[in-house]
């Protein structure tokens, strides 16, 4: 491995370390509690270090939740490409999508379950408010897409697709919660098998005989 490398990935590590613990401090404290002052002491690092790789506490909250945003609604996007699929298969394909972004970016995830409205644009600059719920609508709309085609193919019931992807939606950050609140004084992980569960009884209720 070459330096300007080496110099590279060191770079990439620190900047990944103060975003995890940005995301803890963010999702234990609060957005608005949380200094940077406070994340550079945890970091062990400078809060002017900070600043060489982030313009501002928001800057920094924005470049923790909008990759993983961004990277879901490509996935969602591919998913629902495919018109043809049942909409069973492609509602489990969101899920498990989902599912698979959040749990392998749990700052991100985090953020998000917490998301508050009227809190962030509060806090946010406009601009980048209006690209995190833009990410967040699309990924809501290919949820509700999905159902859509259910009830278009003869699947599903209707005639309700929104109200369905909503409690599709509300169920899945549900039961993480909960579940993630009982991790910490269980080291048992049962986010997937409830989450499957859970998603198992709304279809069933969702298909005709």
């Amino acid at each position: 491995m070459g330096i300007a490398e080496r110099k590279l990935r060191e770079k990439e590590s620190r900047r990944q370390q103060i975003q995890e613990t940005a995301a803890e401090l963010f999702y234990r404290k609060g957005y608005a509690e949380t200094s940077l002052d406070e994340i550079a002491r945890q970091v062990e690092i400078s809060k002017a270090t900070i600043y060489l790789y982030f313009k501002s506490k928001d800057d920094l909250y924005y470049h923790i939740v909008e990759p993983a945003l961004a990277e879901l609604s490509r996935r969602l996007i591919k998913i629902a490409e495919n018109r043809e699929e049942p909409a069973e298969i492609t509602v489990r394909k969101i899920i498990d999508a989902t599912r698979d972004v959040f749990f392998s970016n749990p700052g991100s995830y985090h953020l998000v379950s917490r998301y508050n409205a009227a809190e962030f644009k509060r806090l946010l600059p406009k601009n980048r408010l209006d690209t995190l719920k833009s990410l967040m609508r699309s990924n809501f709309n290919q949820m509700e897409q999905a159902v859509q085609k259910g009830i278009d193919q003869g699947i599903f019931h209707g005639p309700d697709a929104r109200l369905v992807s909503i409690i599709l939606w509300n169920c899945f950050m549900g039961v993480i919660q909960y579940q993630e609140n009982r991790m910490d004084s269980d080291s048992k992980d049962y986010r997937k098998p409830t989450i499957d569960a859970a998603v198992e009884l709304i279809l069933k209720g969702l298909k005709k005989e």
